[in-house]
């Protein structure tokens, strides 16, 4: 017969601690595989979408919901701004994408014309292919960048392309005066003939690795119970 030994008060404490700890890991990150696989869905929706679209002004942009949708933007590249969003590897290729604010009616939006490769050592600058003011594209209106650690990125000048370690719609629009700025960017639809190479997909780690991690935080709440069952259940001897 098993008799259950009373634990110490702080292990007791640890055990509770720990176990809430792991099974909210493990609830997060499923709810982060479900909300990933929303996002998969509604990049693959927006991408199959071939009805054609008119051209948007920044207020319809504001009312879009949803993290992408199909739109039409036409209006004036600010050429003298390229923002250049530092250390995107393709294929095991160094190289950077290049962010150019549109002037459309109403406000600006963040363009990302796609990537180009560059000197992974970064002593000489990336080509740029020649940008022209005019700009009239359909694509996808997507969620900017997420926001890495690392910090520090120096301020733009005026007509010199600026490597950034982030693109921040928000800091862009008060260093660039451009009033207002959607927080959201664009990506035109791929041109076989263009110099940028625009291989869209949503960003960010897949579902199916966070519902990996969410059974990986799981386990480690069971076998955290099962050994403290193990210390504290006693096989309680029989009296004859």
């Amino acid at each position: 017969m098993l008799a259950f030994r009373k634990p110490a008060w702080w292990l007791l404490l640890l055990f509770i601690v720990a176990e809430t700890g792991f099974v909210a890991a493990a609830r997060w990150q499923w709810q982060r595989g479900e909300f990933k696989d929303r996002r998969a869905r509604e990049f693959a929706a927006a991408l199959a979408d071939t009805t054609p679209t008119p051209v948007a002004d920044f207020a319809t942009l504001r009312e879009l919901r949803g993290d992408f949708a199909k739109v039409h933007l036409r209006g004036r590249l600010q050429v003298d701004r390229v923002y250049l969003h530092d250390n995107r590897i393709v294929n095991g290729d160094y190289g950077v994408d290049v962010y150019v604010p549109l002037a459309i009616e109403g406000g600006h939006v963040l363009v990302n014309l796609g990537w180009i490769a560059a000197d992974r050592s970064r002593r000489t600058p990336p080509v740029l292919p020649l940008l022209l003011p005019d700009f009239d594209a359909q694509g996808l209106l997507a969620p900017a960048p997420a926001l890495g650690l690392m910090r520090g990125d120096a301020p733009a000048n005026p007509g010199q392309p600026v490597l950034r370690l982030n693109i921040d719609p928000a800091v862009i629009a008060t260093e660039a005066g451009l009033d207002p700025l959607l927080d959201r960017v664009f990506w035109p639809a791929p041109e076989p003939v263009s110099a940028f190479r625009r291989d869209w997909a949503p960003s960010g780690m897949s579902a199916d690795r966070h519902r990996g991690y969410a059974l990986q935080w799981a386990s480690f709440a069971i076998a955290c119970l099962v050994l403290f069952l193990m210390f504290h259940l006693r096989r309680k001897a029989v009296r004859p």
